[in-house]
């Protein structure tokens, strides 16, 4: 709406409802005039655009020559702006100016003088409007007082104070930037800030205005001490009056100082309240004071110097008593008190304990205790004499006494007594230990000991012992009895030893049984049975003999070599010898290798006792039946070198009973090759062949076939010969 050369057109339809008058100043030739139309010049601050588009102003229509004849013709306004901004030197100013054109809505043919075209009725007016006000600040900050201690200058100016903006009523303000003008006041903390703000608007309307600070110290120093916080003294001579630390956050300290002291008594001497103020003025000249307060609570106890040290005594020993010594800690007057309380042992009234407790109190009434404890107590052991030792052997009889029992506190003393024994050697080696023990009736107790030493010095003894014997070879030894006692021991033992005085001949042996019973003492007795020995036995061969058989008669051993294995069993322990051998045929012919030989041993042991046995040997040569091997390697290494064919010859098998007593007669080898080829022929053969031919050449390697003839009988196998 108010951008330069802007038109805008508004027609409003306004029926008039007028009158016809007359004008004299209406031409007589145009009949429809329109007056109450005049140029104005306004404010810019006073624009009104309703008013510019739709108010007529008064204006109306009329017959021209009488303005009371009013017509009621509608009234349109045609509104043509020109915003000048204070540009026009002649006038700087004028911001806008409105032209209105009101036109009647009839056709008068006579009008020729609306800028609107001939036949209108129409009437111009003039609006200008000027700009004669400054602008203004909204928010301008009011001025202001601070307190020194409160004032920061980088604070303010971002604390959005500032923040105020400039208004014109017709626009298009400019800022000037604001100065600020510092005034220093009377001190050194007092300072005034002036800030100006020039504004000014397009048409060279200006406006300042300023905000002013003024900076005050009205405060005086704040005074703490150092140290900040006493606790309460005890001793009015223990005060310490701390340092005066005065602070002012403006112009600083210039003095400080202690004023006067002030005392009270409270309840007692040493209880005292002080107060005492301080001062200090800053460079402003501002005077402050803080008031510290000592309080003096005698609260110290008194102390004791000395107090007598505990003690013991005996029950019948008198105490000595010295008093203790004490000082006040705020050197005031001490009063001592005692009390002696007893403390009685439960168990025993000779032990008890004197407890002096010391008060010591001062003016304040402060108190302070001590204590010393005297322990009376019954530490003596009561004496004791116990029986002499005595020494006494185990089958003796004694007399057992008491002891003798006194106490130094205790008038009736008990007696215990506790007997054991020890050192048990044996059933009547012993110690016995009376062990009596005095006790007072503190517990007090001392032991004493009376040591009767038993020993047993008697050996046991026999009641029954066999006698002596004479014993048959071979017969049993009789099963005496015998009986033992011993005086001390009832567990006496009995030894049992056997000795032999072996002899070649059992006639010379005597036979010893050894008894010995001893008790646990060490006692002992030992007493000895003698049995002799009566050999009349010949000796018994316990060796089975066993019938012997054997393929050849040569082959029969001497009586001497079966002999030396037999076993005999005989009384004496010498050697049992050979005397003879006798062998009768009772059967056959041994010659011809078939016979049973009876044969006699005849032996004596070592006292002439003489005895004799008999063997059966059969002599029985064995049936043919040779074997024959599969293979032979004939290359001299003394193994299968051969071709042996078992039980052909004399001790050629391991079998007994199939071993020949000579060489076969009448036998006949043949080796025939694999093409039925005869290669070797040998009568009467005797394990010899090695591989050859008849020439004595190696026959090849291969299996071959052989045969063997004896007593009319004709075996034959395959060889592999191989080298």
């Amino acid at each position: 709406m108010t951008n330069n050369s802007i038109l805008s057109t508004l027609v409003l339809s306004i029926f008039l409802f007028a009158f016809m008058l007359s004008s004299s100043s209406i031409s007589w030739a145009q009949t429809h005039c329109i007056s109450g139309v005049s140029d104005l010049d306004l404010e810019c601050g006073n624009l009104d655009w309703e008013f510019i588009y739709a108010d007529l102003d008064g204006a109306f229509v009329h017959t021209c020559g009488d303005e009371s004849d009013v017509l009621a013709i509608q009234l349109s306004i045609d509104v043509s702006i020109d915003s000048v901004n204070c540009s026009d030197p002649l006038d700087p100013k004028l911001k806008i100016i409105v032209t209105r054109v009101f036109t009647a809505d009839i056709i008068d043919p006579l009008a020729t003088d609306c800028v609107n075209g001939a036949g209108l009725v129409c009437s111009t007016q003039i609006i200008n409007y000027r700009d004669f006000t400054a602008p203004s600040f909204t928010n301008f900050p009011a001025d202001s007082t601070v307190t020194c201690e409160n004032w920061d200058l980088l604070d303010y100016l971002i604390s959005g104070t500032f923040d105020f903006l400039p208004i014109d009523d017709c626009g298009n303000v400019a800022t000037a930037p604001m100065t600020l003008d510092t005034i220093m006041g009377s001190c050194s903390a007092e300072q005034e800030f002036h800030w100006e703000s020039v504004i000014t608007d397009g048409c060279n309307n200006s406006f300042s205005k300023i905000h002013s600070v003024f900076i005050v110290d009205t405060v005086g120093p704040q005074i703490t001490f150092l140290p900040s916080v006493f606790e309460p003294f005890e001793c009015v001579e223990d005060i310490l009056w701390p340092e005066i630390d005065p602070l002012d956050m403006c112009s600083g300290v210039e003095l400080k100082w202690w004023g006067d002291t002030s005392q009270t008594v409270l309840d007692c001497p040493n209880n005292v309240h002080f107060s005492r103020t301080a001062y200090a003025v800053d460079f402003c000249g501002n005077l402050d004071s803080a008031t510290y307060e000592i309080q003096v609570n005698d609260l110290t106890l008194p102390e004791f110097e000395y107090i007598p040290l505990g003690f013991s005594i005996q029950c019948d020993e008198e105490p000595e008593f010295a008093d203790p010594i004490a000082v006040d800690g705020c050197a005031g007057q001490v009063t001592i008190t005692e009390q002696i309380d007893t403390l009685f042992s439960p168990n025993c009234e000779q032990n008890y304990t004197l407890k002096r407790v010391f008060t010591a109190t001062d003016v304040c009434g402060n108190s302070n205790q001590g204590e010393q404890l005297i322990i009376v107590s019954d530490m003596t052991s009561p004496l004791l004499t116990p029986p002499l030792d005595l020494f006494v052997n185990c089958d003796e009889t004694f007399d057992l006494d008491d002891a003798i029992s006194w106490d130094n506190c205790d008038p009736n003393p008990t007696v215990e007594l506790f007997t054991d024994t020890i050192n048990i050697t044996s059933a009547g080696t012993y110690d016995i230990i009376r062990e009596f023990t005095s006790t007072d009736a503190c517990e007090n107790s001392y032991t004493s000991t009376q040591i009767i030493s038993v020993v047993d010095n008697t050996p046991p003894y026999f009641t029954i012992f066999p006698e002596n014997l004479l014993v048959l070879c071979g017969d049993s030894l009789p099963d005496d009895t015998l009986a033992y006692e011993d005086s001390c021991d009832p567990n006496a033992n009995l030894s049992y030893e056997e000795q032999f005085d072996f002899q070649p001949c059992a006639n010379n042996t005597v036979f010893s049984r050894i008894f010995t019973i001893s008790d646990e003492a060490g006692n002992e007795l030992t007493e000895i049975q003698y049995i002799t020995y009566l050999d009349e036995d010949p000796p018994i061969l316990l060796t089975p003999l066993d019938s012997l058989f054997y393929q050849c008669a040569y082959e029969v051993p001497e009586c001497l070599e079966i002999f030396e294995g037999l076993e005999f069993d005989d009384c004496s322990s010498g050697d049992v010898v050979p005397i003879d051998c006798d062998d009768v045929v009772v059967e056959g012919n041994c010659e011809e290798q078939a016979c049973i030989i009876e044969r006699t041993y005849f032996f004596e042991d070592a006292c002439g006792n003489q005895g004799s046995a008999k063997q059966y040997i059969t002599v029985q040569e064995s049936v043919l039946n040779p074997e024959m091997p599969t293979g032979i390697t004939p290359n001299g290494d003394g193994l299968n070198d051969a071709f042996v064919i078992k039980g052909i010859g004399p001790s050629l098998n391991t079998e007994p009973g199939e071993v020949q007593c000579d060489w076969l007669e009448d036998t006949n080898m043949r080796v025939i090759n694999r093409w039925g080829s005869l290669v070797f022929e040998e009568a009467n053969y005797r394990n010899d062949w090695e591989g050859t031919n008849e020439s004595g050449e190696d026959l090849p390697q291969g299996t071959y076939f052989v045969v063997f003839e004896a007593l009319g009988e004709s075996f034959s196998t395959y060889l592999d010969l191989r080298r």
